[in-house]
């Protein structure tokens, strides 16, 4: 289950970062067309950068948490965070991406 875990946070950075570099890409194309002064695009990138930044150590925080939470079986620590039933849907959809996976596999090897 551990490798399915890194699967699953492999995909979702892979999904990160692909937004991310649209999103900082939109900000540069839109800054350009509006021209705007020099200072003035590259507060809007820097800001967009950071957020970018923010957003990925808020998603590798959040992985982090659910790691630990899951794999101690801390069902008390993720009942004072209001996190157990969201635990549980992942564990769920998790399981699920799991047998599709074995499914696509299977068809391919066909």
């Amino acid at each position: 289950m551990e490798e399915n875990k890194i699967k699953l946070w492999d995909r979702i950075q892979r999904g990160m970062e692909a937004g991310f570099d649209a999103a900082i890409s939109a900000v540069h194309t839109i800054t350009e067309k509006a021209g705007e002064s020099v200072e003035l695009t590259r507060l809007r990138r820097e800001k967009a950068r950071l957020e970018t930044e923010v957003t990925r150590r808020l998603a590798k925080l959040g992985n982090e948490v659910f790691e630990k939470v899951s794999e101690k079986r801390l069902d008390d620590v993720a009942e004072q965070l209001g996190i157990k039933e969201m635990i549980l849907e992942i564990a769920q959809d998790e399981a699920r991406m799991v047998d599709i996976d074995r499914r696509l596999n299977k068809k391919l090897e066909k």
